[in-house]
């Protein structure tokens, strides 16, 4: 008697411990393995009209700060346009406005920029809809303020700037197409390695190194001939903080990539060392969308 109690308390457990693993691989498989990650990144499209979705163009914007923007946001705010969305930070979709990068209830904190303001990004898409009005835009913002092109090295990590930036890029692709990506980088490359030890920055290799993150971009989105439009470093008013901007000006010069475009920017107003005015900004953003369209033969 005292057996078949055994056997049965060893039978009990052995089907509870089943159960458990059988919740628990759910639970795993449901929360990380997932293509697009844990329940909170999944996106948003509850604001996006019926008709937009599947439709939209879609633009990546990474860099530092002057591709987030650090101009001052109207105090009336900015007029929204029923065409242009933005993928915001919190994985909604809504309409666009400044701030875009905006880091409000932000899922991919690697990327957080508590201070962006107003940037270039609603002005390039203002370009876009001017050219063709039946466009629908949807802006992606993934740039961090300071980083360096080694930040952007290939990780599919979603705790770092390539991996959470292609995460997301992913989890907006599912309301339309990648059209291209607006990159504006370089400034934290021109400081002096001596002084900024903790990051690791390559003004001397600063164009093999961009060619490698064009080339996994697209090969990581499937798309070889994805057009990517750079800006060129502009005006800095304090050089001897940054002993290395003209190398980096030079070696962004030297790009000759396919599908590969860049802008240039020295001769737009700056409101600090780096940053632009607001009028510096939708000059940026007039030319992103100039070279964009030139790329494509319009």
């Amino acid at each position: 008697m005292a057996d078949m109690k055994t056997r049965v308390v060893h039978i009990a457990i052995t089907v509870l411990a089943l159960i458990i693993g059988l919740v628990f691989g759910v639970l795993f498989q449901k929360y990380y393995l997932s293509e697009s990650g844990p329940e909170t990144s999944k996106p948003d499209k509850s604001n996006l009209p019926e008709e937009y979705q599947g439709k939209l163009q879609l633009f990546v914007l990474a860099g530092q700060s002057n591709m987030s923007g650090w101009g001052t946001v109207p105090s009336a705010g900015t007029t929204t346009n029923p065409r242009i969305y933005v993928f915001g930070n919190d994985y909604h979709w809504k309409l666009a406005k400044d701030p875009i990068d905006d880091p409000t209830d932000q899922v991919d904190k690697v990327s957080e920029d508590s201070e962006a303001g107003f940037g270039p990004a609603l002005p390039f898409a203002a370009v876009l809809l001017e050219r063709d009005p039946d466009m629908v835009v949807g802006l992606i913002p993934c740039a961090k303020g300071n980083s360096s092109l080694f930040e952007w090295q290939r990780s599919l990590s979603d705790e770092t700037l390539y991996g959470s930036c292609l995460k997301r890029i992913r989890a907006a692709s599912t309301v339309g197409e990648v059209a291209g990506i607006l990159f504006f980088q370089g400034e934290a490359d021109a400081r002096d390695p001596k002084q900024n030890r903790k990051k690791t920055l390559l003004p001397d290799e600063w164009a093999d190194n961009f060619a490698v993150v064009v080339n996994d971009w697209r090969t990581d989105l499937n798309a070889p001939d994805l057009p990517v439009v750079f800006a060129q470093i502009g005006t800095t008013t304090a050089p001897d903080k940054y002993p290395n901007w003209v190398t980096v000006q030079d070696q962004q010069q030297r790009i000759h990539l396919p599908s590969v475009a860049m802008i240039k920017t020295d001769d737009l107003p700056v409101r600090d060392d780096v940053h632009f005015t607001n009028d510096g900004y939708r000059m940026v953003g007039q030319r992103f969308a100039e070279a964009y369209l030139h790329l494509l033969g319009k």
